[in-house]
């Protein structure tokens, strides 16, 4: 009997391969390939079909059609409306589309503030948010969307209508619109009427930097937590919103797989996750099963993937009291493919997202009262944790105000209160001030999420990641922080949410021989470059000086500018007209200097206090760079430092005259060996040039012998013993994944300026790291003796790179190479260490960098004394 049955199933599998090949080769895929016969459908609204003028999964739908689909159906259905919530930095518009039962759309409003408020009353509709492509080259969820704002819309049969009597369905039908329109065009340009499988034809391999992330080349899907980007901002303020319940995000993989489902691996996931959390997304799990299994889809659960970071679709939820669902479909990247598995086509992708779609409804549907429980029960036990914690509140400082509010942007986004320290701190010999001092106290709602976001967790029960093993934020921003126990705290620590007033600057006296501004203010570095794209001259303090103000004395600081009124192109009252409504705008604290003679310390025309140069940068991309950190780098010039940028491939550089660029940025990737190009810019550093690189950029700058120093290798003899069953977590025991390191950097060395200690944390991503230099002065940060923050580095990782140097500046000829080993701008919002990176940019003329050569230390010394 066991035999004949699987005799049966094995001829099923054939008959199911079969009929999906002979659909592919002739692309006529209709509705009823996505949808059983048990559904009847209402005529007046309109298919999918209608409005596109093709089927589903015939071509790629573009943001504007499928926001078309959309809008008919909420004109025609009476069970749909729309919301615009945020606009894309290409000004693509992001909507929700809700999707309920007439009468409960009626009374949206209600029901939403019944809801969040989570009482005990489980009568009330869940929310279930269906997010689909994050990534737009993933684009089946976004189709798969429409069909299921359809079956919403139109359906008729009983399980569909108590759906939409007893769910606030939320769906969220493309998270990335620029990407999916970049995928979109692209894998359309290339589609035949005979659809080509071959995996090597253009169709199926993107140009760079693809459609997975957003117009900056950011991964949106580690954008939840860090809120850098207009996408997350908007979608997480609507989350809060609405506080679903139950929150999917649908994927594609590698075309060689098959189906994935979470829960993932267990032993991975993060423990501030409750065991409940995964026991109901275990439950959801088996809904899925049964859905994919009727359909014969091959499929897996808990391997792979892990629920660690907070910072995705699928796990910040879990850190909010909902349950966070990921979906991984192997991808098509295009229409039809060559797999392992036979031909996977595109159709046959959005089908099982579908499928699973209605599979989720229908575990939610059977499940509600067990979700809207513990949804109430996540927030009560929040507030019973922050009561009986040992810790009852973060404090962090910084002198930098502009990092600060931007820290607090954040925190308001994911709807935390922060206060003004009210009184001076002092907790192990560290004072928090009052005037640049914030205090968080875990008594609320979120105190959950604040715990996520300041632990320094450095223990794991495995130490495999899928993501980032730490994102401490305070580390990132470069704050100084702690945490105040139970003796430590008390309510009058804080005060009221601090409102500072704009202060108008009206021209000041002619008496006034200069402006400063001070370094210590992330936000000045926007204005010195609007200065310098201005030809408006600005000098830069790089000692320690006291001016005289009007009554007072001005105490300069590294780094501070100063901008002398007179000997400009500009009059004093133009110069006036242009900074200071922008001094204003970005809140930044002048003062007014009353006679370029100096108090104490060098004068205005000091050679101490060099004049800035305006910059001219070229990023290199393209093919092997990595659109992750050159987008990084892209969008800290445009959005942070309105820098004009320019942008071209390393090729592209033989064929440009370079002499008009001061600075050519190398980041991670794989670089050409090409002796023509590599001559050319040597050459060009040679003649003044500055070379900035990172990651393995830097790498391939020590394998051309520029600098003195070289690559730090890790050698492990490993145990040949092993058994084949340990070969995963042998290599992922020394694999840095994403963690964080200490280093500590020369305050007083130009790329240092405006940083608030000499302690640096930065985000370590490889073991790469650099021999001590042969020359003094070259090394400008080491890590730390016991460098390891927060996050996992093996411990053999840690030996290797302790007090190895990170960050170095080399001379060559007129020029020189500011080196990183490590990605200096993570995920934009690693301010700390893009601090630094901006120095690179704006101080690197100023640097005096120490040629490579056979000099004693004692030469090196007296010749960097003497300049």
């Amino acid at each position: 009997m066991q035999q004949i049955l699987f005799k049966n199933f094995i001829a099923l599998l054939f008959v199911f391969s079969i009929v999906g090949i002979k659909a592919l080769e002739k692309q006529d895929v209709s509705l009823d390939y996505y949808f059983s016969d048990k559904y009847q459908f209402l005529d007046n609204i309109a298919t999918p079909q209608s409005i596109l003028h093709f089927q589903i999964g015939e071509w790629h739908a573009r943001p504007e059609q499928i926001e078309r689909y959309f809008y008919k159906l909420a004109e025609q259905s009476n069970r749909i409306k729309i919301e615009v919530y945020a606009y894309s930095h290409e000004q693509r518009p992001l909507f929700l589309a809700y999707i309920s039962s007439p009468e409960n759309i009626k009374n949206l409003d209600k029901l939403r503030e019944k809801h969040v408020k989570m009482g005990k009353d489980t009568n009330r509709p869940a929310v279930t948010w269906m997010g689909y492509s994050v990534h737009g080259n993933e684009a089946s969820g976004s189709n798969a969307s429409m069909l299921l704002a359809y079956k919403l819309a139109a359906a008729t049969d009983k399980e569909s209508l108590e759906q939409l009597d007893n769910q606030i369905i939320i769906i969220d039908p493309m998270l990335n619109p620029d990407g999916l329109a970049r995928f979109a065009h692209w894998t359309n340009t290339y589609k035949s009427k005979n659809p080509n499988s071959d995996p090597n034809t253009q169709e199926h391999n993107e140009n760079w930097p693809q459609g997975r992330t957003n117009h900056y080349w950011f991964d949106l899907n580690r954008d939840w937590l860090l809120l850098q980007h207009p996408e997350s901002q908007g979608r997480v303020k609507m989350y809060h919103y609405w506080k679903p319940n139950v929150v999917t995000d649908f994927h594609e993989m590698g075309t060689n797989s098959t189906y994935f489902f979470q829960p993932g691996v267990k032993s991975r996931q993060n423990p501030l996750t409750s065991k409940q959390n995964f026991n109901l997304t275990q439950k959801i799990a088996t809904y899925h099963a049964k859905a994919l299994d009727e359909i014969g889809s091959l499929y897996y659960s808990k391997e792979n993937f892990d629920d660690f970071y907070y910072g995705k679709g699928s796990t910040y939820p879990d850190i909010n009291g909902a349950i966070g669902i990921l979906f991984e479909q192997a991808s098509a990247r295009g229409h039809v493919q060559e797999s392992r598995h036979g031909l996977l086509s595109f159709p046959f992708a959005i089908k099982n997202h579908l499928t699973t779609s209605l599979s989720t409804l229908k575990a939610v549907q059977e499940n509600r009262k067990a979700l809207l429980q513990y949804q109430n029960d996540f927030v009560k036990k929040a507030k019973l944790n922050s009561r009986t914690k040992k810790t009852r509140a973060y404090l962090y400082s910084s002198q930098d105000d502009y990092r600060l509010s931007e820290f607090n942007k954040i925190l308001e986004g994911h709807k935390i209160n922060t206060y003004p320290l009210k009184k001076l701190v002092e907790v192990d010999d560290k004072e928090y001030k009052p005037e640049n001092s914030f205090i968080i106290p875990l008594r609320q709602p979120q105190s959950s999420l604040i715990t996520a976001m300041f632990e320094k967790r450095t223990r794991f029960i495995d130490n495999t990641f899928y993501d980032v093993s730490s994102w401490t934020m305070p580390l990132a921003f470069g704050f100084d922080f702690t945490e105040l126990t139970g003796s430590d705290f008390d309510l009058d620590l804080y005060s009221e949410k601090l409102i500072k007033n704009n202060i108008i600057f009206e021209e000041p006296e002619n008496s006034v021989v200069a402006i400063s501004l001070p370094w210590k203010n992330y936000a000045t570095a926007r204005l010195l470059s609007l200065c310098l794209q201005n030809n408006i001259k600005v000098r830069s303090v790089t000692k320690e000086s006291i001016f005289k103000g009007k009554n007072q004395r001005i105490n300069l600081s590294h780094g501070d500018l100063l901008i002398q009124l007179n000997n400009q192109l500009l009059s004093k009252t133009e110069l006036y007209q242009f900074l200071l409504p922008k001094i204003q705008e970005m809140k930044i604290q002048p003062s007014f200097i009353y006679s370029g003679l100096a108090v104490s310390g060098k004068d205005l025309g000091s050679p101490s206090i060099p004049e800035v140069k305006k910059i001219k940068p070229v990023l290199v991309i393209g093919y092997g760079i990595s659109r992750y950190q050159a987008g990084e780098v892209w969008h800290l010039m445009d959005q942070r430092l309105e820098q004009p940028l320019s942008m071209m491939t390393f090729e592209e550089l033989v064929n440009n005259y370079l002499d008009d660029y001061t600075h050519v940025i190398l980041v991670d990737g794989k670089y050409s060996t090409d002796e023509k190009l590599v001559a050319k810019l040597n050459k060009w550093i040679r003649h003044g040039g500055i070379l900035i690189s990172q990651s393995k950029a830097t790498q391939w700058i020590t394998e051309r012998d520029w600098i003195s120093s070289i690559e730090a290798k890790l050698d492990i003899t490993q145990d040949t013993h092993q058994a084949y069953s340990q070969l995963d977590e042998d290599n992922s025991r020394h694999y840095i994944g994403g963690a964080i390191a200490q280093l500590n950097i020369d305050l007083s060395h130009p790329l240092a300026f405006g940083l608030d200690s000499s302690k640096l944390a930065v985000f370590k991503r490889s073991q790469f790291s650099l021999t001590e230099p042969q020359e003094a002065f070259v090394s400008i940060a080491r890590f730390d003796k016991k460098p390891l923050l927060a996050g996992y580095i093996s411990n053999e990782n840690q030996k290797n790179i302790s007090e190895k140097t990170s960050i170095l500046v080399q001379g060559i000829g007129k020029g020189k190479i500011i080196a990183f080993s490590d990605d200096m701008n993570f995920r934009g919002f690693w301010l700390g260490t893009s601090r630094v990176f901006t120095n690179a940019l704006y101080f690197g003329d100023i640097i005096h960098a120490i040629q490579k050569s056979d000099q004693s230390e004692k030469n090196q010394k007296e010749e960097y004394l003497n300049n």
